[in-house]
């Protein structure tokens, strides 16, 4: 490679950084730009967004990601675009399925265009913006003007918010009550937190310098955590745990130990979520929830009634739903503010595609998430743990979210589940030579750093 090629290709990657930055906040903190800019001048931002995504995969290596794209994952989305044949909404569904397949396609830009240690870093230093501009803005929120702060484009009608949630954010920063942050929204400030403490953690064990900046972000994240109070986040945090301890504890160890180790956790899993649900009172009680989960238990019985209508086909793509669209227009409304999800991704896909979306949707997934954890397994490198943890705490948090349908959660689904078909050999070299399970590293680590040296990883 000549210096022009080698220009070019570093001016190549440092666009694609910039495009990978602008995109991922874009989306995971969706409402902080529409709030801001409002619908005509976020649209206008994702229309200049999918140009320079698609430009930028083209120039990556398409054919290769392409073939890495589940066979599960094809048949969703085209399950999805089928749809509009005998949807409810037909425009809507076709232009919803435009935008999962534009999403889509952002996160094959990120699997074609940056190694897993590249995307730890892009994702860390978006995550890390984000919270430390939520706390500014909650700052502002209650040192200045003590008090809420509406949308600069409002999302309602009227001069004042017809319920507080209406709100940017409360300004509750220094009373105790839960922040909003800049995406306003306190469950989605704390998935926010989740990713951030899986990122932040990695990025501690997996680099020499700067360790306090890791040191700051994880304790940013905890101090987020406490504030937004958020149950699903809780327990999905809880998960993360578990599937870390077994994770560790499980490598190196033959098959049949493994494997015996995997269906005492499953089993363990399963059980205490019965538990949780047969206690729910007392549990949600206890970390100062209702025992409905806040609404959650409402929507779902309505939910599962439209569901019930149309068990098969279900009633066309939406992803969440769109105001004043039937059959959705009016069916959840608690304390004045109408819902637009079902709170629960699997319920979403069921009501929307049909039980064959849901079949496909648990195929995708099953598939994905055994690679992964695969990756994070069988790899001495602590780095490739963060993909297989982010999975399945997103999963685990979708039972009463349905963030990753759309925007952030649903490119981190494609992302991780397409870069996990990454080749082998493409993956970082260990030094040691001589593989160090990463139990022993971790409990090393004041001592021992892992370094790893970077190969090719595409």
């Amino acid at each position: 490679m000549n210096s022009q090629q080698k220009a070019d290709t570093a001016r190549l990657q440092r666009l694609s950084s910039r495009v990978a930055y602008v995109g991922l906040f874009t989306l995971l903190a969706g409402d902080a730009v529409r709030y801001t800019v409002g619908w005509w001048g976020w649209g206008a931002l994702l229309v200049l967004l999918l140009g320079w995504t698609t430009y930028l995969f083209i120039k990556s290596e398409p054919r290769r990601i392409l073939r890495q794209v589940p066979l599960p994952l094809t048949l969703l989305l085209a399950l999805m675009a089928l749809s509009a044949i005998w949807s409810n909404y037909t425009a809507f569904t076709l232009l919803a399925t435009f935008a999962q397949l534009a999403t889509t396609l952002f996160a094959l830009f990120l699997a074609g265009s940056f190694n897993w240690r590249q995307l730890l870093r892009i994702f860390g230093n978006t995550l890390r913006f984000i919270l430390l501009s939520s706390y500014l803005f909650e700052f502002v929120a209650a040192a200045f003007v003590r008090g809420p702060i509406a949308p600069i484009f409002k999302n309602y009608k009227g001069n004042v918010p017809p319920a507080p949630a209406f709100y940017w954010t409360r300004g509750h920063l220094f009373d105790g009550d839960r922040i909003q942050g800049i995406v306003g929204n306190s469950n989605l400030i704390a998935y926010i937190a989740m990713l951030g403490l899986v990122i932040f953690a990695i990025e501690y064990i997996v680099n020499a310098n700067h360790r306090w900046i890791y040191l700051l972000s994880i304790a940013t994240t905890v101090f987020t955590l406490w504030l937004a109070k958020s149950a699903g986040i809780s327990f999905a945090i809880l998960a993360i745990v578990i599937a870390a301890v077994v994770a560790l504890g499980v490598e190196g160890r033959d098959r049949a130990t493994r494997h015996l180790t995997y269906r005492w956790a499953w089993a363990i899993a399963i059980l205490g979520g019965v538990l949780v649900f047969a206690n729910r009172k007392e549990v949600f009680g206890w970390i100062g929830k209702s025992p409905d989960m806040t609404g959650r238990t409402k929507i779902w019985k309505l939910v599962l009634g439209l569901i019930m209508q149309r068990p098969v086909q279900g009633w066309g793509w939406l992803s969440y739903w769109v105001p004043g669209v039937k059959p959705y227009a009016g069916l959840v409304v608690l304390d004045k503010v109408p819902y637009y999800q079902a709170h629960n991704a699997y319920l979403d896909v069921w009501l929307q595609v049909g039980i064959l979306g849901v079949l496909l949707l648990l195929w995708f997934i099953t598939v994905s998430f055994v690679k992964l954890w695969r990756l994070g397994v069988r790899h001495t490198n602590p780095l490739y743990l963060w993909p297989m943890l982010i999975f399945f705490g997103t999963l685990a948090q979708n039972f009463t979210e349905s963030r990753m349908l759309i925007e952030g959660g649903w490119v981190l689904l494609i992302l991780l589940a397409v870069k996990a078909n990454d080749p082998i050999e493409t993956l970082e070299l260990q030094e040691p030579r001589t593989p160090v399970l990463k139990r022993v590293r971790l409990l090393d680590l004041g001592l021992r750093r892992n370094q790893s040296q970077q190969r090719k990883d595409r």
